[in-house]
């Protein structure tokens, strides 16, 4: 009993606030920061700010290209008249548009924790004895006399063998994921490429070569 209640004793005081409530806590600002890294993200890159930080609308980039069309105003009869046109093309396209915004979450968490206590007790005891001491005489007389001896010992052997084995295992393990675009700000970036509309900023008549 006095070994069950050694064992027992093992287990107390353990900090288990501290074992499951610290991972989950730590997982709750880890998950915190990320928003914060997320929310950065876009405020940085995505918006563009003048001198004073004051925000001038999303960021934007600039593509230029050429294109052939048709001469809307193309007259057959005039022989100065161009079927086709050559334009020049600008593009401004929301960088946030083009560029993956990173939104890391945490997906799960598992917090494993594994105390083992081990206790065997071995005693190994014997003992030997033989009663007696030496004794030597003569007993009787003429030629019936004999000589006597008895001898005794006595042995004692102990053993005594304890052993005990204590091992814990402590294991936190924490898998994020890109958890994608949240629905609003997808909203908004769908509205960002409706307005991503080609300006032609300069047109020039082409004759097609034949």
């Amino acid at each position: 009993m006095a070994e069950l209640l050694n064992m027992a004793s093992q287990f107390r005081g353990l900090p288990m606030g501290d074992l499951i409530g610290a991972p989950i806590k730590a997982a709750c600002d880890a998950q915190v920061m990320l928003a914060h890294s997320t929310a950065s993200f876009i405020d940085t890159v995505g918006i563009e700010r003048d001198d004073k930080g004051v925000s001038k609308g999303p960021r934007q980039v600039k593509f230029q290209y050429k294109r052939l069309v048709e001469n809307p105003l193309y007259d057959s009869t005039k022989a100065d008249s161009e079927p086709f046109v050559t334009q020049d093309v600008e593009i401004n396209v929301p960088l946030l548009a083009i560029v993956p915004i990173p939104n890391l979450g945490i997906d799960t968490l598992d917090v494993t924790f594994d105390m083992e206590v081990k206790s065997a007790v071995t005693d190994k005891s014997s003992f030997e004895a033989t009663a007696g001491a030496k004794i030597e005489g003569h007993i009787g007389g003429g030629w019936w006399g004999a000589s006597v001896e008895i001898s005794g010992s006595v042995t004692s052997k102990s053993e005594n063998t304890r052993t005990s084995d204590n091992s814990a295992r402590y294991h936190v393990a924490v898998h994020a994921k890109d958890k994608g675009t949240p629905e609003g700000l997808s909203r908004v970036l769908d509205m960002l490429h409706q307005s991503i509309v080609p300006n032609v900023i300069r047109e020039t008549a082409t004759t097609p070569t034949p």
